[in-house]
């Protein structure tokens, strides 16, 4: 399957800073806070100064453990990688890595050209959304799979998908850089809520996207509320730790 789109879609430069000592930042690819920790399966960002390093896209799935000589370790562990440049590598974080404070190294050949600590729990929840949007429109599908926009708003009583990361284990488990196999669901083990406006939603599904490794997909139903319309905000949590907020367009 083919995962270049999404791929560059993911990786936004310029997000993080690094110091004289090659010090790398890594962030939630979805919500870019720094300081914010990572859970095991997160999609996940990490900038610094990789000069010399030529871009490369993961063409399938099961996602790749090296791109273009560059590889991510985790702790010890080689991270799956959506792509590589000089300024930025996507990966995804080992579903093995404990809890705590670790080490994330890049690499080439063996050798470090950028190294940072980030801490690790069990969810760290993030939505994805758009950085340019004054409203912080979120990664939301309407029910007939469209952004869920003004000129396609999702509708109140029916189905939206909500795309996130940092949803940490699942069941049943699935391998690093791969997703689920076809007609299987792999779930969040955490308790997933939504909420939109002051509303909480019913979730009908909670897990790993069925295309895309280190995506978490949430199927919802927005509250059939005379006062949920227009952009209206959105929140999910996992095990009572809340994502970023953003935004998208509802009507009757």
């Amino acid at each position: 399957m083919k995962v270049f789109a999404l791929a560059a879609a993911l990786v936004c430069l310029g997000a993080g800073t690094v110091d004289a000592q090659n010090r790398i930042v890594v962030v939630n690819g979805a919500r870019f806070e720094q300081g914010f920790p990572l859970a095991p399966g997160t999609y996940a960002q990490a900038f610094g100064d990789f000069a010399g390093v030529s871009t490369a896209t993961a063409a399938t799935v099961p996602l790749p453990t090296e791109l273009g000589g560059i590889s991510v370790l985790v702790g010890t562990t080689r991270a799956p990688l959506y792509a590589v440049t000089s300024q930025a590598v996507a990966f995804v974080v080992p579903f093995n890595t404990e809890p705590g404070r670790v080490r994330v190294r890049v690499q080439r050949g063996g050798a470090d050209l950028g190294a940072g600590d980030v801490d690790i729990f069990q969810v760290s929840p993030g939505i994805f959304f758009d950085g340019a949007s004054p409203v912080r429109q979120g990664g939301v599908l309407n029910q007939a799979g469209q952004y869920a926009v003004d000129g396609a708003p999702a509708r109140r009583g029916q189905v939206i998908q909500i795309f996130a990361t940092g949803q940490g284990a699942v069941t049943p488990a699935v391998a690093d850089g791969a997703v689920p196999p076809a007609g299987t669901l792999a779930n969040a083990r955490g308790a997933t809520k939504v909420f939109v406006s002051v509303d909480e939603a019913q979730v009908l599904f909670s897990g790993l996207s069925p295309q895309f490794p280190g995506l978490w997909q949430i199927n919802a139903v927005v509250p059939d509320k005379p006062y949920i319309s227009g952009q209206v905000p959105l929140v999910v949590t996992i095990d009572g730790l809340p994502s970023n907020q953003v935004s998208f367009r509802v009507a009757e």
